[in-house]
């Protein structure tokens, strides 16, 4: 009896500090405790916001309202994006919802970010990720610093990657993948992105690009010496000017020249401007930006599956 009673202790203990399914750890928001960060100001548009938005406690990470993950699956991706957060000084959660009560999926995934106290150093900087088997449709949402990390082109890439496991019903590996790339590329300058392509999910090097480079290097060197060294065998030494003259056409005349002045003309160049009016091209580097309900900024896109 005794023995049993402990072995009670130690699974208690376990579960105790185990993270638990956030899929039933909620909490309740009302008018006289909104269950918000300080820095959010609470205003007559956002308070309706913050009232239909799950309150859950940030340290779990993974939100699985919808079910998609087995208690398993959640604990190794509560793992990895626990990982992923440590490597990257980025937060990170992961949410499943079956019914969007706002009817918006960026709406839904910029508010559960901002009225959750997610948020790593200046910009609450990190990122949400949301599937959304209500309107069937995945989102990134990106905060802070994690606006730069992940350019317009990178979290394509990623909902890309992302996509093709979700429209399959792989949502486990979805993430999986999610995480892994989202990993990468938070180690890469996004200046060096012309350099690195996606294979197996993974951020690698484009060592073939860098060899087709050398190659037409190597081809266009090549060419220049064979014209160089054909037109070098044109060429020949002369010994007299009379190489240069046909005698036959010859016919020096006597030649006065009269000096009757000189006028200028001068013709004003046209300085090239921008002005305000100019419009700055965005680059695959850049990222889209717009503002939530809470007034913080946010960067990301979505597509359906």
């Amino acid at each position: 009896m005794k023995k049993k009673f402990i072995l009670f202790l130690v699974v208690l203990n376990l579960f105790l500090y185990l993270p638990v399914n956030a899929s039933t750890n909620t909490y309740e928001r009302t008018n006289d405790n909104l269950l918000i960060p300080d820095d959010i100001e609470v205003t007559e548009s956002n308070r309706s916001n913050i009232l239909l938005t799950p309150a859950v406690n940030a340290k779990e990470k993974i939100y699985d309202f919808a079910d998609l993950f087995s208690d398993a699956e959640e604990l190794e991706l509560y793992a990895k994006v626990s990982n992923y957060i440590n490597q990257t000084s980025l937060d990170l959660a992961i949410v499943t919802i079956n019914y969007n009560n706002k009817h918006n999926i960026q709406v839904y995934a910029d508010d559960f970010y901002d009225y959750n106290d997610f948020g790593i150093g200046n910009g609450n900087s990190g990122s949400l990720f949301l599937i959304d088997m209500d309107t069937k449709q995945i989102y990134m949402t990106t905060t802070g610093n994690a606006i730069r990390t992940y350019t317009d082109q990178r979290y394509n890439i990623i909902l890309g990657n992302v996509f093709t496991y979700v429209a399959n019903g792989q949502y486990y590996n979805g993430i999986n993948s999610l995480v892994d790339l989202m990993s990468s590329y938070a180690e890469i300058n996004p200046l060096e992105d012309g350099n690195y392509v996606i294979e197996n999910g993974k951020v690698v090097k484009d060592n073939n690009d860098i060899l087709v480079c050398l190659g037409i290097a190597l081809i266009v060197t090549i060419i220049a010496l064979l014209i160089m060294a054909r037109m070098n065998k044109m060429v020949f030494k002369a010994s007299s000017s009379r190489n240069y003259l046909k005698h036959e056409t010859m016919n020096i005349k006597k030649i006065n020249e009269v000096f009757l002045g000189s006028s200028v003309t001068k013709v004003k160049i046209a300085e090239s401007s921008t002005g305000s009016g100019s419009r700055r091209v965005g680059s695959s580097r850049s990222s889209s930006i717009h503002r939530g309900s809470s007034g913080r900024f946010h960067g990301g896109g979505g597509r359906r599956f």
